[in-house]
């Protein structure tokens, strides 16, 4: 997955919850609400594992605060 598949990735996963991609980084796998959901929802796919990276609720509070 190249790094602008990978912010539309982020950009596009639900507010204040989980996307859970492929070990090798190449797609996503999975989404939840918590971490735990996010985990079970990509070993569900046969993704045993997976980066997780947590969403913020507003991505412009982030980025305006740094």
């Amino acid at each position: 997955m190249n790094p602008q598949d990978r912010l539309k990735a982020l950009r596009e996963a639900p507010a204040d919850g989980w996307v859970a991609f492929s070990e090798d980084e190449s797609r996503v796998v999975a989404y939840g609400s918590t971490y735990e959901e996010a985990v079970s929802n990509a070993e569900r796919e046969g993704e045993s594992d997976p980066l997780l990276i947590k969403i913020p609720n507003d991505w412009a509070e982030l980025v305006l605060a740094h």
